[in-house]
This record gives structure tokens, sequence and C-alpha cells, in this order.
């Protein structure tokens, strides 16, 4: 089973031993706002590259065509 980005941001902080709290503090928002966007799996992609960089992070966007091959 593939991970979508909220559960391998997920797995991220996990790694870099940040709690929801933490990176909300790092991102410069509530906690409650981003356990809501976690709850509803809805992040713009732009959040995504905020928040994956608040972990330290580096995010990598991978486009495959029909054929397999990776852009």
């Amino acid at each position: 089973m593939k991970n979508n980005l909220t559960e391998k941001l997920k797995i991220a902080m996990i790694k870099t031993g940040k709690t929801q709290t933490e990176l909300a503090t790092l991102s410069g928002q509530s906690q409650g706002n981003l356990a809501n966007k976690f709850i509803r799996n809805d992040f713009k992609l732009s959040e995504y590259e905020r928040l994956v960089m608040a972990l330290g992070c580096e995010l990598e966007i991978t486009i495959k065509t029909p054929n397999g091959e990776r852009i």
C-alpha cells in the first residue's frame, strides 16, 4: 500500500521526533488548526512543503507517466 502525503508527513514527524504541537509551533499555526488538517487530510501542496521544511526535511515530487517512467 502506498502512503499518501499526510501519512508520509506523520512518518517524518516520528523519524524526526517532533510532535504535532511542536510542528504547529515550528510552522506558525495553532495545534488545533494543524490537527484538523490532519483529520481532514486537507493540506495544500505549499503547506506540505512548509511543514516538511519545518521538520528539517526536504520535499521531493515525482511524476510517473502511464508507461512507468519517472520524471
